[in-house]
């Protein structure tokens, strides 16, 4: 994923979580802040707490929430938006269509609760 395409900085996740809408699903925790600027691209940051599991296991929830991120651009809103995504317990032995599911639903909420 290209660098224009991930949060890098403490402070874009920071912003996106104290300022952004909020949906949880059974698999991850999804915050999203409409941006300003339509030629730029949304943005995807992924997190993963030691309470997921081992290393092994983080790396491949975060890996696997990235790719969802990548799949599934027609699901977010047309404007750029910064979206983080905490995941849960589960994430990593989760089947991938319960996974997707649980990603669109989510992203589903967060654009209902951006466009009021």
């Amino acid at each position: 994923m290209p660098r224009s395409a991930r949060l890098r900085r403490r402070a874009e996740y920071r912003k996106v979580y104290e300022v952004g809408a909020r949906a949880a699903g059974r698999y991850m925790v999804v915050f999203a802040l409409r941006r300003d600027g339509y030629g730029s691209p949304s943005r995807v940051g992924v997190t993963a707490s030691r309470r997921v599991g081992g290393a092994v296991v983080r790396t491949r929830c975060k890996r696997r929430m990235r790719e969802l991120f990548r799949l599934h651009p027609g699901e977010l809103p047309a404007a750029p938006i910064d979206l983080v995504v905490n995941a849960r317990r589960g994430c990593a032995e989760a089947g991938w269509d319960e996974l997707r599911q649980d990603y669109i639903r989510s992203l589903r909420i967060l654009r209902e609760r951006m466009d009021s």
